[in-house]
């Protein structure tokens, strides 16, 4: 069963796998939080106040999408094309 990250009962990422892919996207997104509970204990790890993981359904697979770039990807290259595109101003 997939997981996904939720604030406030309100699911706000997508279904990941398993949790620790879950844990990694928060600490990604800085709602990971380092505790400790003494000097001999290691910190633990904690969301952020408000969040929690919880056992989702599946995201839908866009068919748009499927076996494609990632919309990060698609920013990515449409902004390094806009940054190496020529100036019209350049004599030719």
């Amino acid at each position: 069963m997939p997981y996904a990250l939720f604030s406030n009962s309100v699911k706000v990422s997508k279904a990941f796998p398993n949790k620790s892919d879950v844990w990694q996207h928060a600490a990604d997104s800085g709602l990971v939080l380092e505790v400790g509970s003494g000097e001999e204990d290691p910190p633990r790890r904690i969301l952020d106040m408000g969040y929690a993981i919880h056992e989702c359904p599946a995201d839908a697979v866009d068919a748009s999408h499927a076996g494609g770039m990632s919309e990060h990807e698609i920013a990515r290259m449409i902004a390094a094309c806009a940054v190496n595109r020529p100036s019209v101003a350049v004599a030719s």
